[in-house]
C-alpha cells in the first residue's frame, strides 16, 4: 500500500467531517420554527410572561441568542472537548446517552455485517463457481427473496415464529454482553439475523457478477494452466480482486446501519442509537438529536476512511493520479 496514499485519505478526514458537522448545523436551524418556543409552547397554552421568559433562557442555553458562526465555533469546541450538550428530556448529559446507546447499536450492526458477509460472500461465489448450475439457481433465488422482503415484514415474520412456536418475546430490560454474553447474543441474534438477510441479497448478487468478470480474465487462466487447485485459482487469485466493490458495499452498509436500525430495534425491544434518535425527534429534544447524527456522521466517516485504507491493500495499483 502507498504511503502517500494513506497520507492523503487521512488529511482529507478532517476536511470532511467538518462539511458534515457544519451541514449538520445549518440543517438543524433551517428547520421552521423556533426549538425554545416549540419546547415551551408544544402544550398548547397560551404565551405569557413567564413562558416568554422560559423561551429566552433556553434560547440562551442553546446558544440561540448569539450569531450563528459564534454558535457552530461554540458547539464544535464544545463537541472536540467531549461535551455534547445536555438532554431537555432527559435532564443528563447527551454524552451519557450515547455512552449507554452506542454500544449496544456498534454491537447489533457489527453482528449484522458478520452474519451477512459469512453468509453472502460464499454463497456468491459458488453460485458464480457453478454458473446456471441448480446451485446458482437456488443461490439466486435466495437473493432475490431478501431483496424482496422488507426489513419490517422480516422482522414481525420472525418475531411471530419466536412466539407462536418458541414461547420466546424480547425481554423488558436489556442486558449488557460483559454482564451475561449469553442472553445478550440471544437478544440480539433474532434482529442482526433479521437485518442480515436483507443486506446478504446484494451482497451474494454482487460477489456473483464481480466473480463471473474476474474468473473470464487472463491471469486467471493461466493460473489454471500451471497446475493451481481449483480452491486456490478460485479464492486466491479470483476472490481477492472480486472484493473490491463489496468491501464499498460493506462499508457503505455498516455506516447506514448506526441510523436504519430504528425498525429492528423497535420491534425487538433493543434499546440502541436508533431508537433514541427517533424518540428524541418526535420529543424534540434538540441537543440530544445534533450531538447523535454527528456521531453517526463520524462513524460513517471514519468507515468510509477504512474502506478506502482497504481498497489500497487489496489493490497496491490504486492510488491518487
Amino acid at each position: 500500500m502507498r504511503h502517500d496514499y494513506v497520507m492523503r485519505r487521512l488529511l482529507l478526514f478532517v476536511p470532511t467531517l467538518l462539511g458534515a458537522s457544519l451541514l449538520i448545523f445549518i440543517l438543524l436551524r433551517v428547520v421552521p420554527g423556533d426549538i425554545a418556543e416549540i419546547l415551551v409552547y408544544q402544550t398548547g397554552s397560551e404565551s405569557s410572561a413567564i413562558q416568554q421568559k422560559q423561551v429566552q433562557q433556553i434560547r440562551a442555553e442553546l446558544g440561540l441568542d448569539k450569531p450563528v458562526v459564534l454558535q457552530y465555533v461554540d458547539w464544535m469546541r464544545d463537541a472536540l472537548a467531549g461535551d455534547l450538550g445536555q438532554s431537555y428530556v432527559q435532564r443528563r448529559p447527551v454524552a451519557e446517552i450515547l455512552k449507554e446507546r452506542l454500544p449496544r447499536s456498534l454491537e447489533l450492526a457489527v453482528l449484522t455485517i458478520v452474519l451477512a458477509v459469512v453468509w453472502a460472500i460464499p454463497l456468491g461465489v459458488v453460485s458464480a463457481v457453478r454458473q446456471n448450475s441448480w446451485v446458482d439457481y437456488l443461490a439466486r433465488m435466495l437473493s432475490i427473496s431478501g431483496l424482496s422482503l422488507p426489513i419490517f415484514f422480516t422482522g414481525v415474520l420472525i418475531l411471530y415464529c419466536l412466539v407462536r412456536f418458541f414461547r420466546w418475546l424480547p425481554p423488558l430490560e436489556f442486558v449488557e454482553f460483559w454482564r451475561d454474553p449469553a442472553e445478550n447474543l440471544k437478544q440480539l441474534i433474532w434482529p442482526a439475523l433479521a437485518q442480515a438477510w436483507y443486506i446478504s441479497a446484494p451482497i451474494a448478487r454482487l460477489t456473483r457478477s464481480q466473480m463471473l468478470e474476474v474468473i473470464r480474465q487472463d491471469y486467471v487462466r493461466t493460473a489454471r494452466a500451471k497446475g493451481l487447485a481449483e480452491r486456490a485459482v478460485v479464492y486466491r487469485h479470483a476472490l481477492r480482486n472480486s472484493l473490491l466493490p463489496v468491501v464499498t458495499f460493506v462499508g457503505w452498509w455498516g455506516g447506514r446501519l448506526l441510523g436504519g436500525l430504528v425498525i429492528v430495534e423497535i420491534i425487538f425491544s433493543v434499546p440502541g442509537m436508533g431508537s433514541a434518535l427517533a424518540q428524541a425527534v418526535a420529543q424534540r429534544d434538540y441537543p440530544t438529536v445534533q450531538a447523535m447524527v454527528f456521531v453517526m456522521a463520524l462513524i460513517f466517516l471514519s468507515l468510509n476512511l477504512l474502506v478506502d485504507l482497504a481498497y489500497g491493500w487489496l489493490d497496491p495499483r490504486i492510488g491518487y493520479s
